[in-house]
């Protein structure tokens, strides 16, 4: 807990505020006292969202639905007040440590132990149901471990199960580890999504690790959806109590009752010592005599204390301004505070406190901690950067014009990817392909496609005058992956391919289509071992032949494949490593490195380092690295996060400013160094930023904005041009974008529409 700052309340409501527990992006929570000696802990909302009529609705949502929620494992709403100046929420303070730190400081948990918390968080969720409501964000940081049993926190991102919101439409809410495969999918959802991160942190609680591996949020969530989990290391008893709840279809998981009851069968642990480890229990005891001595808010802020001890602070708000180093300074260590004594018990695990009475809005790709924040902020470019201090010129949203809507159409069913052909956009659906012509028309049907999963991904590609899809065929009982080539002039299916090895089935992304070859990544490595296919494999298909060209089959996870304008070579990246394969498919070069967003341009494979916040060109020949650029954002989950231009001599890329803003920068690909970079307008400032989308076409450099308005930019010095709002407010992950011959199209998923914009944009 820290003492309070000149800034920081001193009152709210009838508490009087002691210290201050921690800061999320909503504000900050307090450490609160009643005149009756009552101990809460207060969420009080920055005063620049308070003036925020939406957001001011939001919170109202918040509260309103905390307040639905009661029972022996919660910490329940006892005073809040929506509607004064500064909006604040007061709920019950659980003295407890989270169970994400207790495993960290202490390991697995013992079987006993796990069992009782599995039935806790099974009333927990029972309740949470009962209320109408959905947590969406279950996780180990978001249970804490008291004397009195397990207690579920944090329903600030909570859903009613009826649909209506609780957070920003368009934010991307959850945890990827513990995300249920339909909520990964942006699929809608039921209760029993919530049972499918029982499932997950119960398992953590037990082995010591996240079932679905670590890494990037978008590689764990690969895994989520398209893996089984090991659960071998896991006690019989967990181990059918897990592997119900992790059930790929939510119907055949089990209601929270019945798991309370199936912890009954598997027998009652014996709790008359403590059902906590002597360990885990010591920490919640030390906490609770640290607080019993917390001290009385002082009239004036004391002076800062010397560092003592390492602990983990909330990032800052707003962010410091970023002042460059000395050209010949060594590289800086993001700085990490130290707390006294008192404190370091107060923030065992970096948080325990906050977690009571903080109601977070977790974003998808925000599963790393705030040291990963510091990093980045760490390497902002030097030199690059339009800014002076933390003062940031930037045009303001209401100078961008507006541009007007071309056409909206509804298709049959949802369309997760599009792509702009001549005279044709062509929007592919799980099965079907629909061209719609420039009016808004549907000109053919192509009876093609693949039927997997709505989130958007690419099935399929352009190559010359042909459109490419990928589907699956049943030869026998077998399913088997089909290539397909249509006509996109009116539709026409010109050839499928299957392919040819029983090993290799079931393609996940069509990467592109490259000196006649078209690359596809898919399930099983190709080698027969008498089991259920393993591994991944890339198809690379001669075109012209209609053959299979090579098949290499992997162990490892493969996420991503680049590819380079006119080359039989590819660029492969796992979840660690990339890998550069010939023109037979062999491993020409191995390199272990973090890759996720791998692009190719200007003759080289571009490497985005999401932590660091660094670009790094690699030399497709031999792997090694030509150039790094510092304060890159990286792609988005869809991988969109450059755009190159059709010489590759340039690749556009959004950098993060010293004032927390973005900019607009474009890359010279033989060196590295910005030919400009401009400030883009504010984003709204409770916005998520889950990776760059950019497209390149028509002379426009299109953004997707994290609150989905869409900018087009001049690419030759990054103004802004246009801008379209209509589509504020969706979720910008979910949808699938195209721009090419006078037009941009986007297509949402959720309400199988598609909106064309004329690139003028009028």
């Amino acid at each position: 807990m820290e003492q309070l700052g000149p800034a920081d309340p001193r009152q709210v409501g009838p508490y009087a505020l002691v210290g201050r527990l921690g800061a999320g992006g909503m504000g900050a929570v307090y450490l609160g006292r009643s005149a009756g000696g009552r101990t809460v802990a207060v969420k009080v909302v920055r005063p620049e969202l308070a003036g925020d009529p939406g957001f001011r609705a939001r919170f109202r949502q918040e509260v309103a639905a905390a307040r639905r929620v009661s029972g022996a494992f919660t910490a329940p709403v006892v005073d809040a007040d929506p509607e004064a100046v500064t909006p604040w929420m007061a709920t019950a303070f659980v003295v407890g440590v989270p169970l994400q730190e207790a495993v960290a400081r202490h390991g697995p948990l013992p079987e006993g132990t796990v069992r009782t918390l599995a039935a806790g968080l099974a009333e927990a969720l029972h309740e949470v149901h009962r209320a109408g409501l959905i947590h969406r964000d279950l996780k180990p940081g978001n249970v804490l471990l008291a004397l009195d049993g397990p207690h579920v926190i944090d329903f600030g991102i909570s859903r009613a199960a009826d649909g209506t919101g609780l957070t920003t439409t368009g934010s991307v809410i959850g945890s990827a580890p513990y995300m249920s495969p339909e909520q990964a999918l942006g699929e809608p959802l039921a209760p029993a999504s919530d049972v499918f991160a029982l499932g997950s942190t119960v398992a953590y609680a037990a082995l010591g690790r996240h079932l679905f591996g670590e890494g990037a949020a978008a590689a764990v969530l690969f895994r989520v959806v398209n893996t089984e989990p090991d659960l071998s290391g896991l006690p019989d008893g967990l181990r059918y109590l897990v592997g119900a709840c992790l059930a790929r279809n939510p119907v055949h998981r089990p209601a929270p009752r019945q798991l309370v009851e199936l912890v009954e069968r598997i027998g009652r642990p014996d709790t008359a010592g403590g059902w906590l480890p002597q360990a885990v229990t010591a920490d919640v005891l030390a906490m609770r005599g640290v607080l019993t001595a917390a001290p009385e808010p002082s009239e004036r802020p004391e002076s800062p204390e010397p560092p003592e001890s390492p602990a983990y602070p909330p990032p800052a708000y707003p962010p410091p301004a970023y002042t460059p180093p000395p050209a010949d300074a060594p590289p800086r260590q993001p700085p990490r505070r130290r707390l006294p004594r008192r404190r370091v018990l107060l923030a065992i695990g970096g948080g325990v406190l906050t977690a009571a009475g903080a109601a977070t809005t977790v974003a998808l790709l925000r599963e790393q901690d705030v040291h990963e924040q510091d990093v980045r902020d760490v390497h902002a470019p030097p030199g690059a950067a339009a800014t002076t201090g933390a003062t940031t010129t930037r045009p303001a949203v209401a100078s961008v014009p507006e541009a007007s809507l071309a056409w909206k159409v509804n298709l049959p069913s949802a369309c997760p990817q599009l792509l702009s052909a001549p005279g044709v956009t062509a929007c592919i659906g799980l099965g079907h392909i629909w061209g719609v012509d420039d009016a808004g028309h549907t000109k053919w049907t192509a009876d093609a496609g693949y039927a997997m999963g709505g989130m958007p991904r690419n099935f399929s590609a352009l190559g010359g005058d042909r459109l490419y899809t990928v589907g699956m065929a049943m030869v026998g009982a077998a399913p088997r992956s089909e290539l397909v080539s249509v006509n996109p002039a009116d539709g026409s299916v010109d050839w499928r391919l299957q392919q040819d090895h029983p090993h290799a089935v079931g393609e996940l992304l069509f990467a592109g289509v490259r000196a006649g070859r078209a690359y596809l990544i898919g399930l099983g490595d190709g080698a027969d071992r008498g089991i259920a296919d393993t591994g991944f494999h890339v198809w690379a298909v001669d075109l012209a032949g209609r053959r299979t060209a090579w098949l290499h089959g992997d162990q490892a996870q493969l996420l991503e494949l680049a590819l380079l304008p006119g080359d039989d070579h590819a660029a492969l990246s796992t979840q660690d490593t990339l890998k550069m394969l010939d023109a037979k498919g062999e491993v020409a070069w191995e390199r272990r490195m973090p890759s996720l967003g791998l692009t190719a341009a200007g003759g080289h494979y571009l490497v985005p380092d999401a932590v660091r916040g660094t670009l790094t060109a690699l030399d497709p020949a031999t792997g090694n690295p030509t150039w790094t650029t510092d304060g890159v954002i990286g792609a988005s989950l869809r991988g969109d996060g450059f755009a190159a231009s059709a010489d590759g001599g340039t690749v556009h890329c959004l950098m993060k400013d010293a004032d927390g803003g973005v900019s607009v920068a474009a890359l010279d690909t033989g060196n590295g160094r910005p030919r400009h970079r401009t400030p883009l307008p504010p984003d709204p400032p409770d916005a998520a930023y889950l990776g760059a989308r950019l497209l390149l076409a028509d002379g426009n450099l299109y953004r997707m904005g994290p609150d989905t308005v869409l900018w087009a930019l001049d690419p030759a010095d990054g103004k802004p041009r246009w801008k379209y709002s209509g589509l504020k407010g969706k979720d910008p992950t979910t949808l699938a974008w195209t721009a090419g011959d006078g037009r941009l199209c986007v297509s949402d998923p959720s309400t199988s529409t598609v909106t064309a914009l004329h690139a003028n944009g009028a």
